[in-house]
């Protein structure tokens, strides 16, 4: 009992401590540079990140390094595409660069699979709509043709956007993913062999996408893109792990445009 009452009472006076050790840290500047470390600490100090970043990249608008910084600040932030503007004037300055044609096709890939979710959503809505064996309670209302026609001429305008959205979006990753093929040096053969399958990846998810959207054109050209860079694979290694699986790829490719 003792103790606990011994601890109950020295509770005030350590948070009294406490207060005291701050305040002359803080303002009467015991310690040296004690006082950006509690300012730093309580967020007095360092500003906005993001802020911080612009400005440097607006007294430096040739500075690479200053844009590299300013995309990354957008991106930690969830601004793809203040990020991927920033990350595209960086490209202008180093236009081969792997490590920038990396960071914005990644970002342009979050982007199209927002779009292409976006797209999915509505075409669901559209197929709960027109199912015949789902009516709609739309229909037990006076005028229920009119009514669902209506809706359903909107949600189809809604999905056509949203696909051409989604094809912009998929586009732009697309042929980012192709300048980071051409960038890697093919004197590096396994990377730019590796470079040239993430190529083949790509163009596979665009030609599943455009097929699941009925865009059949969109998705030959995707599989006949895919052929192409599975053969460049092939010319650069080979003996690669990965040579088989890409063979058999390429046979099945092969058949289904062939077939089209």
């Amino acid at each position: 009992m003792f103790f606990m009452r011994l601890r109950r009472s020295a509770k005030w006076a350590f948070i009294v401590l406490i207060f005291a050790f701050a305040f002359s840290f803080l303002f009467a500047g015991v310690g040296s540079g004690s006082g950006d470390l509690i300012s730093g600490l309580l967020g007095l100090r360092g500003g906005n990140p993001v802020k911080s970043a612009e400005k440097n990249a607006a007294e430096n608008p040739k500075d690479a390094n200053a844009l590299t910084k300013l995309a990354q600040a957008y991106d930690a932030n969830n601004r793809r595409a203040a990020a991927i503007k920033t990350y595209r004037k960086y490209l202008k300055l180093k236009p081969k660069d792997p490590s920038g044609l990396t960071q914005l096709g990644r970002l342009q890939e979050e982007i199209a699979t927002l779009r292409w979710d976006r797209y999915a959503a509505l075409q669901s809505k559209l197929a709960v709509v027109s199912d015949p064996l789902s009516p709609d309670p739309l229909q037990t209302l006076a005028g229920a043709d009119y009514l669902l026609t209506s809706y359903t001429t909107l949600l189809s305008t809604k999905l056509s956007n949203a696909y051409g959205s989604y094809t912009v979006a998929a586009q732009a990753w697309e042929s980012t993913t192709k300048s980071y093929a051409k960038a890697v040096p093919a004197t590096n053969t396994l990377p730019r062999a590796l470079a040239e399958y993430q190529v083949v990846q790509v163009e596979l998810q665009l030609a599943q996408n455009a097929g699941s959207a009925a865009d059949y054109a969109t998705a030959i050209k995707s599989y006949r893109t895919a052929i192409k860079f599975c053969k460049r694979f092939l010319r650069l290694t080979p003996k690669s792990p990965l040579a088989k699986q890409v063979k058999k790829l390429l046979a099945d490719l092969q058949k289904v445009t062939s077939s089209s």
